[in-house]
Parts: C-alpha cells; sequence; structure tokens
C-alpha cells in the first residue's frame, strides 16, 4: 500500500470511528428543505385557476386535463376526481352498488378509511389478518366469504402491490367485486399490470404523506 493511500484510509477510518453525536464530524451540515416543495412553475400552475377567476370544475378546463392526463399515465379508459381519497373510496363503494345488508372483506392494517368507506355505504366490513409485507394475506380470504360478501378492499400499502393472482381467483369464484385503494402505491407494477388497473376500481389519494 503506497503512504498516499494509508493516509486516506486512516483518514476515512477517523471518519467513520466517531459518531457526529458523539464529536465526530457531520455527514450533511446543510439545512433540509421543507417537504413537500414546490418549484416556482409550479406555485404559478395552482395559482392560475384562481387568476382566471375559473374556479369550478364546470367552468375551468384544468379539472377535466387533469382526469384525462392521470387516466392516460394509469393507461385505463376513465378518471374521475374527487376531494380526497376518502371520498374516491365511498365513491367506488357506491358505484359498485354496494349498500344495506352487504359485507365487504377489507384488511385488518390501514388507514381507517378503507374500512370506514363500507360502513357509510350501510354495508358490513369484515376484517381478515395481513401477511408480513402488511398486504391483506390472500390465504385468509375465502374463510371470511359468507352469502353476504359483496366485494373485497386490497389496500397497496407502502408502496408495495398485493399478492392479486390469489385474489382475483378468489373473487371471480365467488363472484366478488375488487376495490383497489392504492393511495400509497403510484406507479406499483404486478406482473406488469400498474396498481389501479388489476380490480374492478381504484381509488388514489393525493394527500402530501404520500
Amino acid at each position: 500500500m503506497k503512504a498516499t493511500d494509508k493516509k486516506t484510509a486512516k483518514k476515512g477510518a477517523d471518519q467513520t470511528a466517531v459518531l457526529a453525536v458523539d464529536g465526530g464530524p457531520k455527514v450533511w451540515d446543510k439545512g433540509f428543505p421543507m417537504w413537500p416543495s414546490f418549484s416556482d412553475e409550479t406555485l404559478k400552475k395552482a395559482l392560475e385557476p384562481l387568476v382566471s377567476g375559473k374556479v369550478n370544475y364546470w367552468t375551468g378546463p384544468v379539472g377535466m386535463q387533469f382526469e384525462t392526463a392521470f387516466a392516460k399515465w394509469l393507461g385505463v379508459r376513465n378518471a374521475i376526481s374527487v376531494t380526497n381519497g376518502t371520498a374516491a373510496l365511498h365513491t367506488a363503494i357506491a358505484s359498485l352498488g354496494i349498500g344495506p345488508g352487504d359485507e365487504v372483506i377489507c384488511p385488518s392494517y390501514s388507514f381507517i378509511a378503507s374500512s370506514f368507506c363500507v360502513l357509510q355505504a350501510g354495508a358490513l366490513p369484515v376484517f381478515t389478518d395481513v401477511g408480513f409485507d402488511h398486504q391483506i394475506d390472500p390465504k385468509q380470504i375465502e374463510e371470511k366469504i359468507t352469502e353476504r360478501t359483496r366485494g373485497i378492499v386490497v389496500v397497496h400499502l407502502y408502496g408495495v402491490v398485493a399478492d392479486m393472482e390469489p385474489i382475483l381467483k378468489i373473487a371471480q369464484k365467488h363472484k366478488l367485486k375488487v376495490i383497489e385503494d392504492c393511495a400509497q402505491c403510484f406507479g406499483g407494477v404486478y406482473k406488469g399490470r400498474k396498481a389501479g388497473t388489476i380490480g374492478d376500481v381504484a381509488c388514489f389519494s393525493f394527500c402530501q404523506s404520500k
């Protein structure tokens, strides 16, 4: 080893020997930007509807432009914008005709809206456990199915798409609808298909924590 190599190695060892919290050198000494952070161009675009005065969906073009662009990105025929992800789930359940007397299987681990949407429709959420990946466990779904079951809510958590193939087989066997909650899985792919294009209907959220 060359003398310069020894010095470099020693310097590297010295830098990692003491943590910053114990008085060692800081790896990052700059401030962190606010998150989410928006460029000037993004802020300008957001203000355009307000400046134009066309702030309603039916008076301005932005809402429809967004729906068209999102549907194209997802690769589906239709996309409908609502106020938030919770409203999207409520709308999805209603669109499938699920209501009083019905049951919908939901994962036991998720945000409250994933099952509350079923209650709001007057139906009963039936919880099934999740696996080690935090996704609904297909092996435990079928035992929860009754003559009242009408659908399965599948929540793709933490950017991971649930194992959809066995879920779809169960749904087809029992003639159930599959609702995908993709709030945390924009762009997730399962066997070549994007999350949100696999079930009967899908919901997304643009909340800043997503």
